[in-house]
C-alpha cells in the first residue's frame, strides 16, 4: 500500500483539554491522511476560565493541523458531559455515520502500524460475530510466539476499533445488570472468585452509585455477556502518554513500555500472521486480570508478581518526583 494514499478506514479522535498531547496524536494521524476524520470534544464547565482556555486551545490545535483533504465531521459539545457521557456519546455518534472504524483518545499515541493493523482486521473479521473489537495496546510483556495477535475476553480501549454491529449492543447505564446479576452471569463468565467479586462490585458501583464516571467497564461488560472476543497484537502498538495530573483516572500509573519506533512496518506485527484458531488465551487473561482488575488470587505466585510490579512503578514515580524537586 502506498503510504501517500489516503487511509480509507474512518477514524474518530476524542479529545478534551490536553492541547500538547492532542498535537502529538494528530501528527501521527497526519501521516496516514484518513479520508474520513471524526473529531469529538467535550465542553467545559461554567465559570472555569482555565478549562475553557484549554478546551478551546485543543480544538484550535486540531483544526489548524488538518493539512490534508478529507471529510471532516465535528462534535464539539457546548457543556461538559464528563467521561461516561462524553466518550460514549462520541462513539455512538461515530457509529451513526460509519459501519466500522478506529477510535483514539487524546492520550493514546499510536504506532503507524496500529492504523493498518486495525484496518486489515476490521475487514477480515467484519462478519464474524465472535470478534467484537481490535485493540492496539498490549498491557504486558508476555511473549506470543509465531503469530501477530491473539484473542482475549478483555477489551482494551487504549487505541481500538470495532463495528457498528457490536456498539449498538452497548448500554452505558447497564440497565439489565440487576437481572443479569440475579441470574449468575458473572459466575458463568469467571471461574475465579476474586474476578467474580471484582466485577460484581465494579458493576454494582456503576449501576447503583454511578461511580466511577467512566464508560469502558460497561463496554467490557457488554463484550462479556455476548461472549465477544478482542484481538490484541503480539507487540504493543499504543503508548499511553496520559499518566499525569491532567488525567481523569490515570494520574499515578505508568505504561509498561514506550514504543521504540513509530515508523511503519517496524513494530514486528507485519506481515500479519493469523492464529489458526479463535479462542481466548486463558493463561494470558489471568495475567491481564491480575495486573488490571482483581489483582489475582491472594498469595499466589501471580499475586506476588503483581505486587512487585506495582511496587516498582511506585518507586519510579517517587524517584521521578524527588528528581524534579531537586533539579
Amino acid at each position: 500500500m502506498n503510504i501517500k494514499k489516503k487511509f480509507e478506514t474512518p477514524i474518530l479522535l476524542i479529545v478534551w483539554k490536553r492541547p500538547e498531547k492532542t498535537l502529538r496524536i494528530i501528527k501521527e494521524i497526519q501521516k496516514i491522511k484518513p479520508n474520513d476524520f471524526y473529531i469529538a470534544c467535550d465542553g467545559y464547565p461554567e465559570n472555569n476560565i482555565l478549562l475553557e482556555q484549554k478546551v478551546k486551545q485543543t480544538r484550535k490545535v486540531i483544526l489548524e493541523n488538518i493539512n490534508w483533504n478529507c471529510n471532516i465531521k465535528k462534535l464539539f459539545a457546548e457543556n461538559n458531559q464528563g467521561c461516561k457521557e462524553g466518550v460514549s456519546n462520541a462513539i455512538s455518534w461515530f457509529f451513526e455515520n460509519v459501519n466500522e472504524g478506529i477510535i483514539l483518545e487524546d492520550d493514546c499515541l499510536p504506532h503507524q502500524d496500529f492504523f493498518y493493523f486495525c484496518s486489515e482486521l476490521l475487514h477480515k473479521y467484519r462478519n464474524d460475530d465472535r470478534i467484537w473489537s481490535i485493540t492496539g495496546n498490549k498491557k504486558h510483556n508476555l511473549n506470543i510466539e509465531g503469530k501477530s495477535y491473539f484473542f482475549s475476553k478483555y477489551s482494551n480501549c487504549w487505541g481500538w476499533a470495532t463495528w457498528r454491529r457490536c456498539w449498538t449492543k452497548y448500554d452505558k447505564d447497564i440497565k439489565n445488570w440487576p437481572i443479569e446479576k440475579s441470574e449468575g452471569i458473572i459466575n458463568q463468565i469467571f471461574e475465579d472468585k476474586n474476578e467474580q467479586r471484582f466485577w460484581k462490585q465494579t458493576l454494582d458501583n456503576i449501576y447503583y452509585h454511578m461511580k466511577p464516571n467512566t464508560w469502558d467497564y460497561q463496554w467490557n461488560y457488554t463484550c462479556f455477556i455476548y461472549s465477544g472476543l478482542t484481538i490484541i497484537p503480539s507487540h504493543n502498538l499504543i503508548n499511553n502518554i496520559g499518566f499525569d495530573q491532567e488525567a481523569t483516572h490515570t494520574k499515578f500509573e505508568k505504561p509498561i513500555k514506550e514504543l521504540e519506533s513509530y515508523e511503519r512496518y517496524s513494530s514486528g506485527v507485519f506481515p500479519l500472521k493469523h492464529p489458526n484458531y479463535i479462542y481466548d488465551m486463558k493463561n494470558i487473561d489471568k495475567y491481564t486480570d491480575a495486573i488490571c482488575y482483581s489483582g489475582g488470587k491472594i498469595f499466589s505466585k501471580l499475586w506476588f508478581q503483581v505486587i512487585l510490579i506495582k511496587f516498582r512503578i511506585k518507586a519510579k514515580i517517587i524517584t521521578s518526583k524527588l528528581k524534579r524537586k531537586l533539579s
